[in-house]
């Protein structure tokens, strides 16, 4: 599987490619979009389309990893974050990519194992998990490249939890079955037992 994550913004838009076999996950390329404040929004929005849609044409990517957003205090600063998310995601729904949204924390609680884990706790273990040889950056790459990872973790896990699910169904019915065995031998015992009590009363009232 090859999943692409974005970390969106509108001065910068990180990216990262990775690819997976089995549980193991290696980088294929990551870098940053960046746009000036002195471009208009349709071209700083056009770039970021434009770049991502390089970068599908060039990895080849079946899965999208990205962030969600909050609206906080900053209010203009997440909706031009949205801008950016959106132009993001048009490009790889053109493509075909299979969407995973994730939170800061989600991202976070996948690679690392804590919600609360900060940023240099983050680089750190996407560097360990991908085998680098450096920090990954800018910052905008190594958060894309969690979210990928993220995602890889989160689908191998859904994975296995299907894979198990019809073993688990299947002793679920075997237990029911050996269940309904046991039940229907103490049940034709306890008939068995009633009707020679009858017939012991009955031979002992003929017998009087």
């Amino acid at each position: 599987m090859i999943i692409l994550g974005i970390d969106p913004g509108l001065a910068h838009t990180g990216w990262g490619v990775i690819e997976t076999r089995g549980s193991v996950c290696r980088a294929r390329a990551y870098g940053c979009v960046a746009t000036r404040s002195s471009e208009p929004i349709d071209q700083r929005l056009g770039t970021i389309y434009d770049e991502v849609a390089r970068v599908i044409e060039t990895y080849h990517p079946t899965h999208l990893a990205i962030e969600k957003i909050f609206f906080g205090e900053n209010v203009r600063s997440a909706i031009a974050t949205a801008q950016a998310r959106g132009v993001a995601i048009v490009a790889c729904a053109r493509a075909g990519l299979e969407v995973g949204e994730y939170t800061p924390m989600q991202i976070k609680q996948a690679v690392v194992g804590t919600g609360g884990a900060d940023k240099y706790q983050v680089i750190y273990m996407v560097r360990h998990v991908l085998a680098l040889d450096h920090d990954p950056h800018p910052d905008h790459a190594a958060d894309a490249l969690a979210a990928a990872v993220c995602h890889a973790n989160l689908s191998r896990t859904k994975s296995l939890a299907r894979d198990a699910a019809p073993d688990q169904i299947r002793e679920a019915e075997l237990a029911q079955m050996e269940y309904d065995r046991v039940e229907s031998r103490e049940v034709t015992a306890a008939a068995t037992a009633t009707r020679l009590a009858r017939r012991e009363q009955r031979n002992r009232r003929s017998a009087l």
